[in-house]
């Protein structure tokens, strides 16, 4: 009896053990880590590391730096999601490369860029030219975990899921501290149905924290300093979205004569600023439709107008404020000077709209990056005058933050910055603000709302299952905007319903849990793009 009772206490100190262990893992290895998520790659100044360098000839060199200008542009367009423009350049940058005659080896990095942009554009017959260009990859591109979850992903995105499980696996065995890695496999096996490989995936990955929490401990104990691997701080710090001034929501309407006494202004000088309403009117127009010589040319003409009319300097601000941004959506360098005269004449009433502040936060980020010197891998060394516009950009996405909670590409634009200037800790803070603000406007706001607060709105649909060719439930069919999904020969995943709040999908989810479909789950998209929440 008391050798049970000794073991009945002993069997309690080891579960307690065990389970204080588990409750003091560490979590923030995976916190913001999104499935499917992937940042394009460069690392143009290791393209000719393959080759051999007694043999380059001096028209190797030439030809290879001619292609390096291509592939960096080619590269900046694709960060900024411009596929379809970055294709252009890397097309460019292949013909010099060519000319160049370097090893297939060397070829790796514009390859796989060049695949994942196809995979991106959008365009069904690009699949095939993605999965073309992946083909061309060598061994050697998997010697660097970066790309070989790259290139992972670029199969996924082509369509080729066995290819894309296959590299993720491959990955994780050689960097067991992946953790993006795993996220994106166990996703991977849990759209296609195959929940017993992805609930192995994340049991694998549930070790791994384990080991890696416990090696840390160890660490801090012997009063070492715990530093993470490469792989999971890239991981765990988002992207953002890069501020782009050619896609704002241009402010057609203002009072010009909100700062000055209406009654004190004579009949001619109202004259002058009726004309001066009028030509601004047109030019935000012409702004808005991404015609911007015109509209700096009604612009001017507006800023003529009201100045002759003897309005305040703050009257002004909307003419200027929109004249720079012309400018600057130009993309044209010898509109750079003028932007900046005319941000240095706005005053500070402006920023008490939030649109106008977030829009010229906007405004200042260009500005900063026209600023900045660009090295020849495409990182970006600041002058001392693009250092200044960049703290302007920072303080205006704060305040227009502050303004409006749930304007989320403020917050989107705060973490690219963060991220670019390596500023890891407040990038991650920002986006588990962006985060909260997301998910108060996912659950709460109509599908204008949400469109009202910046960008295309989440739709929410219902996975409920998948099932083969004799159990697919009859009555499934009568369910609205009912999408199949064909997961193999035998199996399909179907999905219903087609909502643009969390809790009208929630309710649905509800009534189909009562007709039998108990294995349900909400799906969350974006610009036709799966997220996770």
């Amino acid at each position: 009896m008391i050798k049970r009772i000794i073991f009945s206490l002993g069997l309690i100190v080891f579960a307690t053990n065990i389970f204080a262990s588990i409750s003091a893992i560490d979590t923030s290895y995976t916190d913001g880590i999104t499935a499917f998520e992937w940042s394009p790659i460069s690392d143009v100044d290791k393209i000719l590391q393959y080759e051999n360098q007694k043999d380059i000839s001096k028209r190797t060199i030439d030809q290879a730096k001619k292609a390096e200008e291509h592939y960096v542009a080619a590269f900046n367009l694709m960060e900024n999601k411009e596929y379809d423009a970055a294709l252009i350049e890397f097309k460019a940058a292949m013909k010099r490369y060519k000319r160049a005659k370097l090893t297939p080896d060397a070829l790796n990095y514009i390859h796989a860029n060049m695949a994942l942009s196809y995979a991106k554009t959008g365009n069904k017959e690009d699949l095939a030219v993605a999965s073309r260009y992946l083909n061309l990859i060598t061994s050697k591109a998997f010697t660097d975990d970066n790309w070989t979850y790259n290139i992972a992903m670029g199969h996924y995105f082509s369509g080729n899921q066995n290819e894309a499980a296959s590299l993720l696996s491959a990955l994780i065995r050689k960097a067991e501290f992946n953790f993006q890695a795993y996220i994106t496999l166990e996703a991977l096996y849990r759209n296609s149905g195959n929940d017993d490989d992805a609930n192995r995936v994340n049991d694998r990955m549930q070790t791994a924290i384990e080991k890696l929490d416990r090696k840390n401990k160890k660490t801090k104990s012997k009063g070492g300093e715990v530093v993470k691997t490469n792989n999971t701080k890239r991981a765990i710090v988002p992207r953002g979205k890069k501020a782009d001034v050619t896609n704002l929501q241009i402010i057609k309407k203002d009072d010009h004569l909100q700062f000055d006494k209406v009654s004190k202004i004579d009949e001619r000088s109202m004259i002058q600023i009726q004309e001066g309403i009028g030509e601004y009117n047109l030019g935000a127009k012409a702004l808005a439709n991404k015609e911007y010589k015109a509209a700096q040319k009604n612009l001017k003409n507006a800023e003529k107008r009201l100045k002759r009319g003897k309005i305040s300097e703050d009257g002004l601000n909307f003419s200027r404020a929109n004249l720079a941004i012309s400018y600057l959506a130009l993309q044209d360098k010898r509109g750079v000077g003028q932007a900046k005269r005319y941000l240095k004449a706005i005053t500070s009433k402006i920023y008490s709209n939030q649109k106008w502040t977030y829009n010229l936060a906007v405004a200042y980020a260009d500005f900063s990056a026209r600023s900045a010197r660009k090295n020849r891998d495409g990182s970006v060394k600041h002058t001392t005058a693009s250092s200044l516009n960049l703290k302007e950009a920072v303080k205006l996405f704060k305040k227009s933050i502050k303004q409006e909670r749930l304007f989320l590409p403020a917050y989107e634009n705060l973490i690219y910055i963060y991220k670019t200037e390596g500023e890891d800790k407040k990038a991650l803070s920002v986006y588990k603000s962006y985060l909260k603000a997301r998910d108060n406007l996912m659950r709460s706001f109509s599908k204008e709302d949400q469109i009202a607060q910046g960008g295309a709105p989440y739709i929410f649909r219902l996975n409920l299952g998948t099932f083969g060719d004799f159990d697919t439930p009859a009555s499934l069919f009568n369910e609205e905007h009912v999408i199949t999904i064909p997961i193999d020969e035998r199996k399909t995943a179907y999905l219903a319903g087609l909502f643009y709040s969390l809790d009208e999908a929630e309710e649905f989810q509800e009534e189909m849990k009562r007709k039998g479909y108990t294995n349900s789950f909400i799906v969350a998209y974006k610009d036709g793009e799966k997220l996770e929440f």
